[in-house]
């Protein structure tokens, strides 16, 4: 194919996608916003009430029908049933003019407080407004005072309202970020969401003189063929609420969400001279939101390959389980997503997420377990920070004891603050292989570092005995082991201070009683370094290679190296060990000794001797 015909199908293509896709497929820039000609709008992201963008949206303007939004939240605040009837009276025309949006109601209809919430907010009826004032506490006065009332419950500094729907009074007036505050209240309620994203709805009142079907005045939702000339529509629109007078003008409050992430857009003040410009605030709400999905981010745990599984030791379990009582445990980390500005998560890496050890239930670990039985809680960590904390769920059953067995509890459940170091005492030593894990991996648990070994039965705690480091069946000093990590000071030094967390792959100082634990063997064990905390609990002392130990991942603990040697106790308390040893010297003696004197023999033939004498 000649390259002038198919450069020629490729831009016809192109055009037509462009004629095609609507505009909300192509990214918008800071610079297209700042086109936006409204007087004053924002961007606001409800969760964090943090503000994307912004123009003049601290200054006094006026609501119009967006006051409706918190006369809605009012109602809901007082009323506990919906489908209460309240018969209107002369509230329901007072005030008003021929050109004013009205639901048609009329004294001594009776509607529901349901009907007239969905005629507030679709066909925006000022009558539906006075009759809820009347409703929810006997009086348009009233009602005012508790919107007013609640504007300062929600921080609404900027704002002051002087009727429940909006037609124009000097005295009554907002600014953007009021409107941005009030709107995040407002989406705390399903029933309110609900109503916002409904586009016709049908009212009939039960003396049966109102039988009326109404559509919502929202375009970003709904668009009437032969009537309205814009399509609008955008497919991430939740609701919101339109609004309009001669000298408020037009606006518009509005919520979306895509991808986990939602925004609020507010605009007011756009001139209201010209049928054209009715759909503008549409068309500007949906680059506003575009803008701001691409600025503000969500991801899923998921795309950091966070595990949410756990090993958990179990008691009161069968003496022939195979896994000796642990089973798998989950977290549900589903609903957790990571959300922020795309340029200031770019730098999260899977390593920035590390789980804490289990806060796990006594009696909930003691089989038999269920499978979905909540064990417990676990907290992941964003860069040594609290992120996300869940229930830790058992993935399977575990049957129960059919005798009695021990009643020793995991060693997560160990915190008795009284244990004093007792029998088992064991020496510490490195390797460059290790050993076996139930003495190789070390868990760390409410400032204390253990092996396990017999399935987990008997942990073993690290401590440091005067100028050695050695482990036991208890600790000498309850929660006497803390952990140093390496941050950066002021001066682009390196400063050590307490860590809250293990971070798997980061290395940390191991202080007990005073002392840093060693990769050097000092008498029977590994040694003990004096070090100084100051008065900030920064660790002072210079810190050398090898007291630094780093952690990682192993089970349900680390391994612990530092300068190539892995961290390990011995299997017991060291009494068979040195008989061994002391067996093996002995015998060594005794082979030199007959050595020797064989060779004596062989130099001094005339001694007699059970030995072969050798003539020359």
């Amino acid at each position: 194919m000649p390259v002038k015909k198919l450069a020629y199908i490729l831009l016809s293509l192109v055009m037509l996608a462009a004629a095609v896709l609507p505009s909300s497929a192509f990214a918008v820039s800071k610079e297209d916003v700042d086109e936006i000609t409204t007087p004053h709008l924002i961007l606001f992201e409800p969760e964090s009430q943090t503000v994307l963008y912004e123009k003049d949206a601290y200054t006094k303007a006026f609501p119009a029908s967006t006051t409706k939004i918190m006369t809605f939240v009012v109602v809901m605040d007082h009323c506990d049933d919906l489908d209460r009837e309240y018969t209107c009276g002369d509230e329901s025309w007072k005030g008003f003019y021929d050109k004013s949006s009205l639901l048609g109601l009329k004294p001594g209809y009776r509607v529901t407080i349901r009907d007239m919430l969905y005629g507030l907010m679709l066909c925006s009826g000022n009558d539906c407004g006075a009759c809820l004032a009347v409703a929810t506490c006997g009086s348009v006065e009233g009602f005012v005072e508790l919107m007013n009332r609640k504007a300062e419950e929600l921080n609404m500094t900027g704002t002051h309202y002087t009727n429940p729907h909006g037609l124009h009074d000097d005295e009554h007036y907002t600014t953007a970020l009021d409107m941005a505050l009030l709107m995040t209240e407002a989406l705390k309620n399903d029933f309110f969401r609900e109503v916002i994203k409904t586009t016709e709805y049908t009212i009939r009142s039960k003396e049966g003189k109102l039988n009326k079907t109404i559509q919502t005045s929202n375009k970003l939702l709904l668009t009437k063929p032969g009537v309205d000339w814009d399509e609008c529509i955008y497919e991430y629109a939740i609701g919101g609420k339109t609004g309009e007078t001669n000298i408020a003008g037009y606006t518009l409050v509005e919520a979306a969400e895509k991808d986990g992430i939602t925004l609020i857009a507010v605009l007011m003040g756009d001139s209201n001279q010209g049928n054209r410009k009715f759909y503008d605030r549409f068309h500007n709400a949906v680059k506003l939101f575009e803008y701001g999905f691409d600025q503000y981010v969500s991801y899923e745990l998921s795309d950091f390959d966070v595990t949410n599984e756990f090993n958990v030791q179990t008691v009161g379990y069968p003496a022939d389980d195979p896994a000796g009582g642990r089973i798998t445990a989950e977290v549900d980390i589903s609903g957790a997503r990571l959300k922020g500005f795309r340029d200031k998560l770019a730098d999260i890496t899977p390593q920035s997420f590390a789980w804490g050890e289990p806060e796990l239930d006594q009696e909930a670990c003691t089989a038999p377990i269920t499978k979905g039985e909540k064990l417990g809680t676990a907290t992941l960590y964003l860069n040594g920070k609290p992120f996300f904390t869940g229930d830790l769920v058992a993935a399977q059953d575990i049957a129960g004891a059919t005798t009695p067995g021990p009643t020793k509890q995991p060693d997560s459940f160990i915190d008795d603050k009284s244990q004093t170091k007792s029998g088992g005492v064991c020496n510490l030593t490195v390797s460059k292989n290790g050993g076996e894990d139930e003495y190789t991996v070390w868990v760390y648990y409410k400032n204390n570092l253990f092996t396990l070994q017999d399935a987990g039965t008997v942990p073993h705690y690290l401590f440091a005995e005067g100028d050695q480091f050695r482990a036991a069946k208890a600790p000498s000093v309850p929660y006497g082991v803390r952990l140093y990590y390496a941050s950066a000071d002021e001066e682009g030094g390196t400063k050590y201070l307490p860590a809250d967390v293990v971070i798997d792959g980061e290395s940390y100082v191991i202080v007990s009683e005073g002392r840093a634990l060693q990769a050097v063997k000092k008498g029977k064990s590994l040694a003990a370094v004096p070090v100084e905390i100051n008065e900030n609990g920064e660790l002072t002392t210079p810190v050398s290679d090898d007291m630094l130990w780093s952690f990682t991942k192993s089970g349900v603990g680390y391994k612990l190296r530092s300068n190539g040697l892995t961290l390990h106790r011995s299997g017991g308390d060291g009494l068979i060990f040195w008989i061994l040893i002391g067996v093996f010297v002995i015998a060594i003696a005794i082979i030199i000794r007959l050595l020797a004197t064989s060779r004596s023999r062989r130099r001094n033939p005339k001694r007699r001797g059970k030995y072969k004498i050798y003539r020359m």
